[in-house]
């Protein structure tokens, strides 16, 4: 890869941290973190701000996908959270880190390097990458608006055509703004960016629930998973896994271990859309976080208005995906919502048993892509069982459960089981991958 596609690459991940780090400063449970613990969440607001304003600007208002759209989408919220933070005089407190500390985030900081350095240097080769969200791209780019014309006349053969667009429209925003031509690959640093955001957020969530040492240790072994790195749905890819697990998994923190207050709603009701306009099992993620927090309003009086602020953006962003949904015909895509009902769900759930069950248990505790991790989990989370009983502790539990059972329930009716298995469930772990690492963090404290 030459000098000026590196630059163009991490130029692309500047079209994403500037605005992210401008909505940050409008929410009050993100702008008063430290900065590096902020910078996570910031990475996957931007993305949401930056494909989110593309796609209902292009939908909504046929606003072509060129430069001066993606630069407003860029610089309006960048300046509106500069200006947010120039007016205010917040006193921030700053703690020194210890050399421990400061050790432990250079040995973090060497491994992401590592993927970025893959992705800059090596063409893309994953499946999903290179046969569905990038071709949306081109096809979304070319076009110049996200209602193209490929998509919605079904003569034409496309892989997953109603597929949520927003990763495929900030790829549109870093080949447009750099200049890239049909075969250049200017978004792959983009991708390797969720890695760190994806470890921040786990750090962030470790340290509210069980304090600073076990989030750095935590994070610490999170941080050396192979498949997080080099997986078909990890940081060297162009899969949209890592990024629905950062969407999924940021919301899940500021819904179960914020105060409940409605900007802390907002901002995670902002994640929530961003999952829903990320990939399919999206909405069901965003649903099921939805539920699990809604269970706060039974322990305390009710907050309502932060469960409203929450739920109106993933409502807004399901709106706009059915909107641009209804003129695409299905077709080259399993539609699982058309064939899924409970009798059979239940029956292939149950019959099934002896295919799955060995299946999962060889795909979870693969060494060459976790190392053991999910072993280490299971022997942490039994020998400090008593972090159960916290509510949070469970209900994080679930939330990381729940990407395993939208897989559990693709395969009880699946007519490709053992394909499908082997290609999707270390991704359904990755999907649920922080809310468990935060449970296995309250375990080891």
């Amino acid at each position: 890869m030459t000098v000026d596609a590196v630059a163009a690459n991490l130029g692309g991940v500047a079209l994403v941290v500037l605005p992210g780090l401008g909505l940050a400063e409008l929410f009050a449970p993100l702008r008063q973190l430290p900065f590096l613990r902020r910078l996570g969440y910031s990475y996957l607001l931007g993305l949401l701000v930056l494909g989110g304003v593309l796609f209902a600007a292009s939908h909504l208002f046929g606003v072509p996908l060129r430069r001066p759209a993606i630069l407003v989408a860029v610089l309006v919220p960048a300046v509106l959270g500069l200006v947010a933070r120039l007016r205010r005089t917040e006193a921030r407190s700053h703690r020194q880190a210890s050399r421990w500390q400061i050790a432990a985030a250079l040995c973090i900081a060497a491994i992401c390097l590592g993927p970025l350095t893959s992705a800059l240097t090596a063409p893309l080769g994953d499946w999903d990458g290179r046969m569905t969200w990038s071709p949306l791209a081109a096809y979304l780019r070319h076009e110049g608006t996200v209602d193209a014309s490929v998509l919605q006349e079904d003569h034409w053969w496309i892989i997953h055509p109603r597929y949520p667009p927003l990763l495929p429209l900030a790829q549109v925003a870093a080949q447009e703004t750099f200049g890239a031509e049909e075969d250049d690959q200017f978004y792959r640093a983009l991708y390797a960016g969720f890695l760190p955001a994806l470890l921040l957020v786990i750090y962030d969530g470790a340290r509210r629930a069980a304090g600073t040492r076990a989030a750095i240790l935590t994070v610490l072994c999170v941080a050396v998973l192979p498949f997080l790195s080099y997986g078909a749905g990890g940081a060297t890819s162009a899969y949209s896994d890592l990024p629905l697990a950062g969407f999924y998994s940021a919301a899940l923190v500021l819904l179960l271990l914020e105060r409940t207050r409605p900007s802390a709603g907002l901002a995670a009701g902002c994640l929530l859309a961003g999952a829903i306009l990320t990939k399919n099992e999206g909405a069901l993620l965003a649903m099921a976080a939805l539920l699990l927090s809604s269970l706060r309003l039974l322990r305390r009086p009710a907050p309502y208005r932060w469960f409203a602020c929450a739920a109106g953006p993933a409502l807004a962003a399901f709106a706009l995906l059915t909107s641009w949904r209804a003129a695409i015909p299905n077709r080259d895509d399993e539609d699982y919502f058309a064939v899924l009902h409970l009798s059979d769900l239940l029956h292939g759930a149950v019959a099934r048993l002896p295919v799955i069950v060995p299946e999962i248990l060889r795909w979870t505790f693969r060494w060459s892509s976790w190392l053991g991790f999910w072993l280490l989990f299971l022997v942490i989370l039994i020998a400090g069982y008593r972090a159960l009983r916290r509510p949070d502790a469970r209900l994080l539990l679930l939330a990381g459960l729940v990407p395993a059972a939208v897989g559990w329930a693709a395969y009880a009716v699946s007519t490709r089981l053992e394909g499908l298995l082997g290609e999707t469930w270390d991704r359904f772990l990755l999907q649920g991958m922080v809310p468990l690492a935060i449970t296995f963090a309250i375990a080891l404290k």
